[in-house]
């Protein structure tokens, strides 16, 4: 009998297991009540997924402010926020020059290098001129429409590594917290939670007001956090949102992406609807290599459905810009403006 390389290959299987896995917390509600129901328990699951039921509550707020430099028309200051374990998450306050109270808007950054980046904040002129092309620098852009912003270094990245982080610095972080029973992207939405204790207690802040965004891996946290952090009252996540089968199952992506048992609850659409009735922009590029546009569209119509429920569809927005991955300023600017 004749064999040849693909008799054993696994993809078969693996596209099998997608096909009939039974997602069994999918969005089948039908009126607003069961849409609530079925967002609190869904999103005490995820909670569990990422690592956090159960733990003991971080430190209360506590930041030391280390640097304060002029940019401008806003102040950048790097603040040392305590988050426990032995742990301190360097946060990076952008303050405008205009009066305050400002509204605040957390951003995150992407996958490597690290904050800088999003903060204009460039190594050399190639570098800078390459990343503006990209709205990289969108933390920058947000300080300067007048927004308090928040920038925290996520984990794994820039300074918050571990000693073997070795060519890709995720990598370590990642299977180190999964033998813990925890998630690299939960640890991250745990220090995040503990910048929005901190910055929510500031006097100069817009109460009841709080955006997040981000790109990529920022947009990654965005959407996670703001699953599960009520307290974000506007949502911007950037070149992530996707199913998970087109993206983080079909391409290569980075370790800190997988959450374990995700899939056995819902795709990405759902997970997306626990923001709902919250406003949320969802930016997607057009020839994004790494987040298909056809998966975006198909999980944006699980998200649509929420919405409908929840009778809010004028707060649910995909905005498609021409390039690749890549953040874009006007689609983040106007939505906030519209809803913060």
């Amino acid at each position: 009998m004749r064999y040849d390389v693909q008799t054993f290959g696994l993809q078969p299987h693996l596209e099998q297991l997608y096909a009939t896995q039974p997602r069994r917390m999918a969005l089948r509600a039908n009126t607003a009540e069961e849409l609530r129901r079925w967002q609190g328990e869904l999103r005490a699951e995820v909670v569990r997924l990422l690592g956090l039921a159960g733990r003991p509550p971080p430190p209360p707020p506590d930041a030391q402010q280390l640097t304060a430099r002029d940019c401008g028309d806003y102040i950048e200051e790097l603040h040392a926020l305590e988050v426990g374990e032995a742990a301190k998450l360097p946060v990076y306050l952008l303050r405008p020059k205009t009066p305050p109270p400002w509204k605040p808007v957390l951003v995150f950054h992407g996958h490597d290098p690290s904050v800088q980046y999003v903060l204009g904040n460039y190594p050399d002129a190639p570098t800078k001129r390459d990343q503006v092309a990209l709205d990289n620098n969108y933390a920058q852009a947000l300080a300067r429409q007048g927004y308090l912003v928040c920038a925290p270094e996520q984990r794994g990245f820039g300074t918050r590594l571990s000693d073997q982080h070795t060519t890709k610095s995720c990598r370590h972080l990642a299977f180190s917290y999964l033998l813990e029973g925890r998630t690299l992207l939960g640890e991250r939405c745990r220090d995040a939670r503990q910048a929005i204790d901190w910055l929510l207690a500031r006097d100069d802040v817009v109460p009841g007001a709080l955006g997040a965004t981000g790109n990529s891996g920022g947009g990654t946290t965005t959407l996670w956090l703001a699953a599960i952090e009520e307290r974000i009252t506007v949502a911007v996540p950037s070149c992530y949102f996707c199913s998970f089968k087109a993206s983080i199952l079909d391409i290569v992506h980075c370790e800190c992406n997988y959450v374990p048992g995700i899939l056995e609850l819902a795709e990405m659409g759902e997970l997306a609807a626990l923001l709902a009735p919250r406003p949320m922009r969802v930016i997607a590029g057009q020839r994004d290599p790494i987040f298909p546009i056809a998966a975006v569209r198909e999980q944006y119509r699980t998200a649509e459905r929420a919405w409908a429920l929840a009778g809010a569809a004028e707060r649910l927005s995909l905005a498609v810009h021409p390039g690749e991955h890549a953040y874009h300023h006007a689609s983040s600017h106007d939505w906030f403006r519209r809803w913060l």
